[in-house]
């Protein structure tokens, strides 16, 4: 009943992270499997054995109820070891100064039994030779015969060493069973101490309790270099993770590169594995390098075969350079008057681009400016605005646009000139005795 309750009293304090309805279920769980297994006349050492230490079952319940490889939950770990540690290193002496009154308790009630043994030996003893000086003395008083005597003392004799012989032997098989019952006990402790030991020795390596102060600094400046290098990769999986899942919808929107695809998958999943074997080499002492070595391996044949297969799918592609079989320029035609008392107009280009423009001359207009611009609209966005003696014109080339126009045509299996459709045309016309009036920046 002792071990039983132990068990599930650590068992209770090892289930960090677990709610209190579900610590509830675990314990009430392994209550009734002891309980069943018990009625089943099994002892409960061979019980506790082969369900394993609470240590390791609280483990494979967190598992289950919480999930594997959390930070939250490491960390709740470590502090619990620490904890369990010196609460363990408290009550160790009290722990052992009381199994140590509970043997001698039962080597004195042994030692009491087998005394008690003795009295009865004697005092029948006793009575046998009390009852042999009575037979003698009226043996003596009735004159028998010496030889009745004698027979008389053999046979009581006889009587008295098999009754001796008979109570020794029963002592024996007290005895011997009293030191197997001992034996047994003794070596559950030992084998409880040597766990205990182990576990302590565990906690001891995990927590670096026994490091010296530069091994200390040492662990800490490594451990948040891995912590900034996985919170690095982190940032970069979830950017690779978004680019995968557009070019998942590119292809599904018919954009069949299916290499690109392939190729972004292998290089999220390699990032991946990456930030979650940096994060066990900061919580766990031992890492299982097969696994994460299969996985990785296995990443890299996909990233290559993805690469492979984009670039043999890119190579098939055709630039086409023309481009009027799809697009075709867009014209703006806006006119302006130039400013009242000889003022000049000053012509602004946004200043993003080198702008290319032409200059003609118009002898029917009269202090008007003409303002041409062709461009592909699907590439650009035309904008302008006049302020007094200012004319602002602008194309903005929209990056968002010009990938969406790249990724409609990979629809079609071409790509049109990129050179041809960021083209465009600045007209400016004005009367030729007007053109020291117009300045163009």
């Amino acid at each position: 009943m002792k071990k039983e309750k132990k068990f599930l009293d650590e068992l209770d304090a090892k289930l960090i992270g677990v709610s209190k309805k579900d610590k509830e279920t675990i314990l009430s769980k392994y209550q009734e499997i002891i309980k069943t297994r018990k009625e089943n006349k099994e002892r409960i050492k061979d019980i506790l054995k082969s369900i394993g230490t609470p240590e390791e079952v609280a483990l494979k319940e967190i598992e289950e109820y919480k999930g594997k490889n959390s930070l939250k939950y490491k960390l709740n770990k470590v502090f619990s070891s620490i904890k369990q540690f010196v609460h363990d290193d408290l009550n160790r002496d009290k722990e052992k100064e009381k199994k140590q009154q509970e043997e001698r308790a039962k080597k004195r009630e042994e030692k009491k039994k087998i005394r008690e043994e003795k009295r009865k030996v004697k005092a029948e003893q006793k009575k046998l030779l009390k009852e042999e000086k009575e037979k003698a003395k009226l043996e003596s008083k009735n004159n028998k015969d010496k030889e009745q005597k004698d027979k008389s003392k053999k046979s009581f004799k006889n009587f008295l060493n098999k009754f001796k012989k008979h109570k020794k032997d029963t002592i024996k098989d007290e005895i011997e069973e009293s030191k197997e019952e001992i034996k047994e006990e003794i070596e559950e402790v030992e084998e409880e101490v040597k766990s205990e030991i182990s576990e302590v020795t565990n906690i001891a390596t995990e927590t670096k309790i026994f490091e010296t102060k530069e091994q200390r600094i040492s662990r800490v400046v490594l451990n948040v270099i891995k912590v900034i290098f996985t919170t690095i990769l982190i940032f970069i999986w979830l950017w690779v993770s978004v680019v995968f899942i557009a070019s998942v919808f590119a292809y599904l929107d018919g954009v069949k590169l299916y290499g690109l695809v392939i190729g972004l998958f292998g290089i999220d999943l390699f990032i991946l594995l990456l930030i979650i074997f940096v994060n066990k080499s900061i919580f766990s002492k031992k890492i299982s390098r097969k696994w994460p070595f299969i996985f990785m391996l296995l990443s890299v044949l996909i990233i290559a075969s993805g690469i492979a297969i984009f670039m043999k799918q890119i190579y098939k592609i055709n630039t086409t350079a023309d481009v009027s079989e799809k697009y075709s320029m867009t014209k703006k035609t806006s006119s302006y008057n130039l400013p009242s008392d000889n003022k000049n107009l000053y012509v602004t280009f946004n200043s993003n681009y080198d702008t290319d423009y032409i200059v003609e001359y118009d002898k029917t207009l009269n202090n008007k400016v003409n303002v041409e611009v062709k461009y592909y609209e699907c590439y650009y966005d035309y904008y302008s605005k006049k302020d007094n003696n200012n004319l602002y014109i602008s194309l903005r080339l929209d990056k968002r646009d010009r990938l969406s126009v790249y990724i409609d045509d990979l629809k079609e299996g071409k790509i049109y000139d990129n050179n041809e459709l960021s083209r465009y045309v600045v007209k400016i016309t004005i009367n030729e005795r007007d053109k020291n009036r117009v300045i163009i920046k």
